[in-house]
């Protein structure tokens, strides 16, 4: 769940001097916001809507409020957008997004597809459920369905289980632990970037991730977190979700004769500088018959060889996910298709 921007003044300003001002930034921004009072909050939250207009004032108010954080005397709340989910307030940048804006928060390109082909699905996986909102929205489209969410980082997989006991949901086991390509592993190190919050959006494994250039340089702590081979996490699976920062490539490479019998429909994110994740991708189409498409709010893009190979998804279709289907999808839009995914 990487968000990837351009190169900025930040590159010419010795390292310790961008950190320290982005904390101190942070602390202080963080101190306003937290004293807000619910009161004062509430009509700044949503996406807008009916009877409501957004205009880039508050759109930018919001973008600023954001970064500081929930008000401290929010303990739970309702999504502005879709009341019937609640989440607890923690220190991650999912929930303060959802917080402010709602489900617009936080990839909502993805969302209607994630809830659609979670609503087919009978075994889902989800590998890097970071706080559990996907996990959340998978299982109430899905409340019949076995679902495994896996989560190496210990605060955010916490998080992830009080989040499901909020919204009443009790189909999903919650699996603290990394999802590892080699199956001997029992334990790896967890490597989280120093801008990070309690709940990190980053934090890769130090061994064989992938990652887009600058991240691998920001580490700040790492932590020892147990590991779970893959492979023993995908029987039957029909569904399968990947955001685990630079692992990806390993991960299917690893489960490739589970992904060949299975054959689950995969979300999967993609960064820039993946070249052997964008391989496997590849691998997939060609060999074991796989159709690759971007997700957007009102369609899923087919994309072509040449394009899974060379082409920023963020930047042509703004998203960091593809969608990988074995059976080719029909009339793909939001609204409804015949397929065989």
């Amino acid at each position: 769940m990487t968000r990837i921007g351009r190169p900025t003044w930040q590159s010419h300003v010795p390292a310790r001097a961008v950190r320290a001002a982005h904390l101190g930034g942070r602390y202080l921004l963080t101190g306003a916001v937290r004293r807000l009072s619910p009161g004062v909050a509430a009509p700044l939250r949503g996406p807008g809507g009916a009877g409501r207009v957004l205009d880039p004032a508050l759109h930018a108010v919001r973008g600023v409020l954001r970064r500081g954080g929930i008000p401290r005397a929010v303990a739970t709340f309702h999504l502005a957008d879709n009341p019937a989910l609640r989440f607890i307030n923690a220190d991650s940048l999912v929930l303060q997004q959802l917080y402010w804006f709602g489900e617009q928060g936080w990839e909502p390109e993805l969302l209607p597809w994630w809830r659609y082909f979670c609503s087919r699905a009978s075994r889902i996986v989800e590998l890097g459920t970071n706080v559990g909102y996907f996990a959340v929205q998978g299982a109430k489209a899905a409340p019949h369905a076995r679902y495994v969410a896996v989560e190496p980082h210990p605060v955010s997989a916490r998080v992830c289980r009080q989040n499901l006991a909020l919204n009443g949901i009790t189909s999903v086991e919650v699996i603290a632990a990394a999802a590892a390509a080699d199956p001997a592993a029992t334990t790896t190190k967890l490597v989280i970037p120093w801008e990070q919050l309690r709940t990190p959006t980053v934090a890769f494994m130090a061994a064989e991730s992938e990652l887009p250039d600058g991240m691998a340089r920001r580490a700040g702590t790492a932590i020892e977190v147990p590991a779970v081979d893959v492979r023993s996490l995908l029987g039957d699976v029909d569904l399968l979700k990947l955001d685990v920062e630079g692992q990806e490539h390993a991960l299917l490479a690893a489960a490739w004769e589970e992904l060949r019998a299975h054959r689950p429909t995969i979300f999967v994110e993609v960064l820039p500088g993946t070249p052997r994740l964008r391989a496997v991708l590849v691998r997939l189409c060609a060999e074991l018959g796989y159709h690759c498409y971007a997700p957007t709010r009102d369609r899923l893009v087919p994309l072509s060889t040449p394009e899974i190979r060379n082409v920023s998804p963020q930047r042509k279709h703004g998203t960091n996910d593809l969608v990988l289907c074995a059976e080719r999808v029909v009339g793909a839009d939001e609204r409804g298709y015949s397929s065989g995914c």
